[in-house]
Formats: C-alpha cells, sequence, structure tokens
C-alpha cells in the first residue's frame, strides 16, 4: 500500500522569523485533498533530509528559501505539478544534481510561464501546468452566499503606514525613492471602483500570519477557504486568495499593482489572464479588464468570473488522480 506525504512550513527559518503566508498551507490543503491518507509531514526546506518510509508526494510549491536544500531526498517520488523557481534562487538552483532530479521526474509541470520557460533552457521537459489550487472546488463548494466582502492584502507590496513605522529604515527609502506615494494611490485606488458601504462594512485580511505548526495551518487554512467560498466577493491582490476564489466559483477580482521587482511579477506570468483585474501602473492610473453595471462596485453589483482557468484545472485534477490511484 502506497503510503502519502504533504509538503508543510514548519521549524527552521519560518519559526525563527515568526511568520508565515498563510496560501502555502492552501497550496497544500490543494495537494492533501488527493492523497488517500497523509502518513508524514514534510517540510518544504527540509525535503533533502527525509529519511522514513517510501513515500509520494505532490510537490507544487515555491522552491524555495535554501535552493542549496534541494533535490528531495530519494524515498520521495515526486509529482511536480505547479512547480514555481523564483528568479531570486536561480543562480543557485540549477546544480547538476538538480537538472538531473528533474529530468528523472519530467515532464515537470510549472505554475508560471516563467519557470516553465527556465527548466526548458536547461533542457527539461517542462510545461505550464497553472497552480493547485484551482483543484480546490473539488472540496469547497459554493453552497451558500453571504454578504460579506472581503478585502485580503490589496496591493501588499506597497505596506501600510502602520507596516513602514515598525520598518523606518525601508520607511526611508520609500520617501526617497518615492514609492511612499503608493499608499493614497491604493485608497485612490479602493475609492475609485468601490462604494462607501462596500469599503465600510468589508472584511479586511491579511494572510501573513504569525508561525504556526502544520496541524493549525491546514486548520486555518481549512477555515479561510469556507470563508472565501461563502463571500459574496473578494477583492485581493493575493494569487492564492484569488484562484481558490476561481475554483469555488466567488466572484473574485484581482488588485494588479504595486508589485515593482521581478521576484513578484515572475510568478504572475501564465495566471493574470484568469482573472478579472484593476491594473494599477506606477504613476496610480488605473483600468479594469472587466465591466461592470454602475459608476461604482456596491454589494449588489453582478460580478461574473472568467473561464479560462478550467481546462487547466481539469487536468491537474486528471494527472493528481491518477498519481494516487
Amino acid at each position: 500500500m502506497n503510503k502519502y506525504g504533504v509538503i508543510v512550513y514548519e521549524g527552521g527559518k519560518f519559526k525563527e522569523q515568526n511568520i508565515l503566508n498563510l496560501g502555502d498551507y492552501v497550496q497544500s490543503t490543494a495537494a492533501k485533498q488527493f492523497l488517500p491518507q497523509v502518513n508524514h509531514h514534510v517540510t518544504r526546506e527540509a525535503m533533502h533530509l527525509y529519511n522514513d518510509e517510501n513515500i509520494k508526494m505532490i510537490m507544487n510549491a515555491w522552491y524555495m528559501a535554501n535552493p542549496d536544500n534541494f533535490p528531495p531526498s530519494d524515498k520521495i517520488t515526486p509529482l511536480y505539478v505547479s512547480l514555481h523557481l523564483n528568479s531570486s534562487i536561480v543562480d543557485r538552483i540549477f546544480r547538476p544534481e538538480v537538472i538531473a532530479h528533474f529530468k528523472k521526474h519530467q515532464p515537470i509541470g510549472c505554475r508560471d510561464n516563467h519557470t516553465r520557460d527556465l527548466l526548458r533552457a536547461k533542457g527539461i521537459d517542462a510545461y505550464y501546468s497553472g497552480c493547485m489550487t484551482l483543484t480546490l472546488g473539488c472540496t469547497y463548494k459554493r453552497d451558500k452566499v453571504s454578504d460579506e466582502v472581503i478585502f485580503a492584502d490589496i496591493m501588499h507590496d506597497s505596506l501600510s503606514m502602520k507596516q513602514l513605522l515598525k520598518q523606518p529604515l525601508r520607511l526611508g527609502k520609500r520617501i526617497l525613492n518615492g514609492r511612499i506615494k503608493e499608499l493614497s494611490i491604493k485608497n485612490d485606488i479602493l475609492k475609485k471602483y468601490f462604494d462607501e458601504d462596500v469599503l465600510k462594512n468589508a472584511i479586511y485580511i491579511d494572510q501573513m500570519v504569525p508561525y504556526i505548526d502544520a496541524n493549525v495551518g491546514f486548520k486555518m487554512a481549512d477555515e479561510y477557504l469556507k470563508r472565501l467560498s461563502s463571500a459574496r466577493f473578494v477583492v485581493t491582490s493575493r494569487i492564492h486568495t484569488a484562484l481558490p476564489c476561481l475554483a469555488m466559483g466567488t466572484p473574485v477580482i484581482f488588485v494588479n499593482g504595486g508589485f515593482k521587482t521581478k521576484v513578484d511579477n515572475c510568478r504572475f506570468d501564465g495566471l493574470l489572464d484568469f482573472f478579472n483585474r484593476i491594473d494599477v501602473d506606477n504613476s496610480g492610473d488605473s483600468r479594469c479588464n472587466f465591466s461592470f453595471s454602475g459608476n461604482k462596485i456596491s454589494i449588489n453589483t453582478v460580478l461574473n468570473n472568467k473561464d479560462l482557468h478550467i481546462p487547466f484545472a481539469n487536468e491537474l485534477i486528471k494527472k493528481c488522480q491518477g498519481f494516487t490511484c
């Protein structure tokens, strides 16, 4: 009988920094739903140290904070789908043993075109798979709809004044380089597109949370996904909030603004077209790629998601079911 593992985010730098992105446990929840059982939690940054019984793992994740810790143990049989290699580590991860590992387990499904192209340049068979969170509609259903509107980390890279005051060096730098104006841009964007009642009564959520162990992480992710599934609509700049909403059928608007670096933007290549978006440029000018009735979006505005993601979700479901059957 096969045994299975799932990626978690425990110990090491996660615990030291006392901060986690709840979206990581949303990603692992997407993989977990296809596993007959979970026999082992394997932390992403220490997969090379795994030395227990042989296990199969769906390996959807961002690889990785410590690229020297890759590839994983030979005791892990991987299914690589929704892989992301960030631009911040590409000069350190493509060692000969890593390239050999990917070639052994190709084709590699990539979350974004950026990662696909990196792997292909190294002679690795890679394709665009989309993100595993697009499959969450298998488990989470939109059975009821509340009047709750959720705003999750709008233009989060811009940071709030409260956040910047805790980081005086970053605050000073943003004053000098002009990025401090992003604070007013974010407020102006929200006031431009959403009516006063929506902004006043919305629930504002931060996807970053203090350090938690895996059991709490999965519990929080489950609660978050259930809340998203019943929201009237969701507005976010987090892909692991926006993509699950697509999967569950919750109307979602992605605010694409405030991302200044390649580290951020390389994650979006291939995903942004799935969303109803508000695109914001560096000067604060904005435009929608979708239409709505009236001058501003209200609690009663009808919003319909695009359906471009559906073929990718269906293919991911088929691959994961084949891997775990």
